[in-house]
Order: C-alpha cells, then sequence, then structure tokens
C-alpha cells in the first residue's frame, strides 16, 4: 500500500497535514508498517530513483496481497515516497528526518545517488533507524555505521571488475585475448580516479592503453573523443558519463563507424540509454547487479508482475534498480517476519546477521557482512543487442550470445 504513488500522477511526494499532525501515539498504534523511500526521482538520476521505488512498490503490493507480515498479526506495509533529487543531499537529509519523526517510518530505502544517501544515513543512524540501500559509493558503508544495508558492490571496484570480466569474456568468444583498450572517463570524481586506477589494471593483463584520458561533462563536441579512437583503434574503449554525454558520444563514434565494443557503467544500463541510441547502442556493455533476463529462481515471476503493474512503462525494462527495489522489498519482508517485530534495533540486528534467500539476484541470495556490505554480491556484465539489455557474463548467467 502507498499513500504517495498513483499510476496517473507518477511518483510524487505529498504529506497529507493530516498525517503530519497525528499523534505519536497513535501513529504507533496503526496497524500499518511505514517504509519511507526518499529517492532520487528528478534529476541526473532521477530515472534510476523512479526504478527502485517502482520495484519496492511491486514487492509491498505483493506482500500486502499475501497478507501482510504475518508473525506482526497480518500488518500491512505503507510505502512513504519522496523526491531528493539529484543534487541536493540537504532535502535528501530533511526529507529522511520528516519520514522518521512525523510518518513513523521504522526502514528507510534510498537513496539511489550516493550522495543523497550519504545525507540520508545520517539521520537513520541518529535515530536508530535501519537504512537499505542501492547506492555504491565506498564510504556508505567505511563510516562506521551500523544502521546502514549496502545491496550492490563498492563503486571502486566496478570498472576494474568490468575489464576483468571484458577480458574473459573476449577470450571465451574469441579464443584469444583482447590487445588494447582505451579509456574515456568524464571529468567527475569517479571519472578522475579512474583515468589513474583503470590503465594499471589493464596493463595486469597485458593490455596496451594508447590513451587514458578526461572529458568536461556537458560536452558539446565530442570530436576530441572520436579523433585518438579513429587514430589508435583500440580493441575496446572504456567510457565513463552522464546519460547525455554518452548518448552523444556513442552516437558520434557508430556514426564515423567504430564498431568496437564500448564497455561504460552508470546510466549504460539505463532504460533511456537504449532508447536513446537505438541501433547505435549494439555492442555496448554495462555492468549490473540485477537484469530482466536473470534465470534465478523467482526472477521470471517479478519482470511478470512489472509488467502487469506498469504495462505503459518500457520492457523489457534495462535498470538494475528496478530488481534492488524490489530485492529490497523483500528482504524487509524476511526481516519484519523474523523480528516479528516493529522495534528499529530488533530488526536492525536481523539484518545484521540474518542470510535472505528467495531474491531475484544473480546469487539468490543477500548477507550483509559487518559493515553493512552485502557479502554475496556477484556483478553482472550486460550487453545492449537490438534495444534489449541481454546478460552476457559471467558464463553460468548468460542469457545472449555476445557480440564483439
Amino acid at each position: 500500500m502507498s499513500r504517495l504513488i498513483t499510476r496517473r500522477q507518477g511518483l510524487v511526494a505529498v504529506f497529507g497535514a493530516a498525517t503530519l499532525a497525528m499523534p505519536a501515539v497513535l501513529r504507533a498504534q496503526e496497524k500499518e508498517i511505514v517504509i519511507g523511500a526518499p529517492n532520487s526521482l528528478t534529476g541526473g538520476l532521477g530515472e534510476l530513483g523512479t526504478r527502485t521505488v517502482w520495484g519496492l512498490q511491486i514487492a509491498i503490493d505483493q506482500i500486502n496481497k499475501e497478507g501482510g507480515i504475518k508473525s506482526l498479526g497480518g500488518a500491512k506495509l505503507k510505502l512513504v515516497v519522496a523526491d531528493t533529487t539529484s543534487e541536493n543531499p540537504p532535502q535528501a537529509a530533511s526529507i529522511t528526518r520528516r519520514m522518521i519523526d512525523q510518518e513513523g517510518a521504522i526502514i528507510i530505502a534510498g537513496a539511489t545517488a550516493s550522495a543523497m544517501t550519504l545525507a540520508a544515513q545520517v539521520e537513520a543512524e541518529k535515530s536508530q533507524i535501519p537504512l537499505i540501500t542501492d547506492s555504491y559509493a565506498d564510504p556508505i558503508v567505511t563510516r562506521g555505521f551500523k544502521y546502514t544495508f549496502k545491496l550492490t558492490m563498492q563503486g571502486s571496484v566496478i570498472w576494474n571488475w568490468s575489464l576483468t570480466s571484458a577480458v574473459e569474456l573476449w577470450k571465451a568468444t574469441k579464443g584469444s585475448p583482447p590487445k588494447s583498450v582505451g579509456i574515456f572517463m568524464s571529468n567527475d570524481a569517479v571519472g578522475l580516479g579512474v583515468q589513474k586506477e583503470l590503465p594499471e589494471h589493464a596493463k595486469a593483463f597485458g593490455l596496451e592503453v594508447p590513451f587514458s584520458s578526461g572529458y568536461q561533462m556537458g560536452i558539446s563536441d565530442p570530436s576530441a573523443i572520436v579523433a585518438p579512437v579513429l587514430r589508435f583503434k583500440p580493441d575496446m574503449l572504456f567510457l565513463g558519463g552522464f546519460t547525455n554525454d554518452l548518448l552523444l558520444i556513442v552516437k558520434a563514434l557508430r556514426g564515423v563507424g567504430v564498431t568496437m565494443p564500448i564497455f561504460s557503467a552508470g546510466p549504460a544500463g539505463a532504460d533511456s540509454i537504449g532508447a536513446g541510441l537505438g541501433a547505435a547502442g549494439d555492442k555496448l556493455f554495462a555492468p549490473m547487479s540485477w537484469n530482466w533476463d536473470l534465470t534465478t529462481p523467482g526472477n521470471k515471476e517479478f519482470v511478470a508482475a512489472y509488467m502487469a503493474a506498469m504495462p505503459d512503462k518500457p520492457y523489457p525494462p534495462a535498470a538494475e534498480m528496478l530488481g534492488q527495489g524490489y530485492t529490497t522489498g523483500l528482504i524487509i519482508r524476511q526481516a519484519l517476519e523474523k523480528a516479528a517485530s516493529r522495534d528499529p534495533v530488533k530488526i536492525r540486528d536481523v539484518l545484521a546477521s540474518t542470510e535472505f534467500t528467495d531474491l531475484p539476484m544473480p546469487a539468490g541470495k543477500v548477507k550483509f557482512d559487518e559493515t553493512g556490505l552485502n557479502a554475496l554480491n556477484r556483478g553482472l556484465l550486460a550487453e545492449w543487442s537490438g534495444g534489449q539489455l541481454r546478460t552476457v557474463w559471467p558464463k553460468e548467467n548468460q542469457a545472449f550470445t555476445p557480440i564483439l
């Protein structure tokens, strides 16, 4: 059940005056269990935050339809959604604070954009409220917080993991390793680090790196990227950036006949990339923690539920956050059932000590370590082909024969 989401109105954050004015003692007597979802619904990462909330909503609707939390007398869940934006951490903090103090949220699920999550988790920690996130930034689980639980791998390892996977995929497909890789990254904090670290990782595989350069976000002329690619002709290109830059650069490269595989991350695995690139998106790869074509038990049923709930939304869905949001909802269900309590401290203790199973993730299960990081996380490499994002690596999860 959700008071903030309708299919006509989309995702909006509306806090009713009656709810805000309700005394805490009355809220505590409510049968519904409030799950707060402060997420990036607008801005550069708005598409991804929206998908997180879609997945959460599908899970919560399913849980309520199946009788709610049985160990708590069939208590139903209520999802309270609000927009943190993609670039306003103080807003993320204040919204999280409001969800806890005024809405009575006992679990927080958010906030997609890492900077928003870093702000939200401070408020959750202050109030000893568990926060489950699908954000990537390393500090989320390196600050010593005890109430934060992170589904995804550390952001610092994604690009190196992608390169390792690309080399393995190349060998398995072509019978011999690639010889060279070119690297272009946007000059943001992540991109600057990748420009330094990824070449060293490439050299460990014996790869030549003819260039590892940066570009200013929001570029209008991609020729500075196209020219080195045409000159050096690396076997594969690693390209980082936000949605608009990726669209512009990939189209420019394909427009001059560059057909090499391009490996990216983040927005590269979003629906808007597939729609914006069309055929130019073929042979564009993205690391994912979930994909629609996974054969993990329960995933097919989840994708069918998504289609039924949102028939006017993109299909097949591309954003990993959709599956992560749904998985978060299932983890919340298992944690509440085992805790048999609305006490956030008891729920936190269950989250910290339990292996959650029957989840539509590559490993099929989640177990948080002492830092709050999912120790069972397994990455996927997916490839755009014919407008669909298909899982191509690792071999055991391969749903599509890769094209290199």
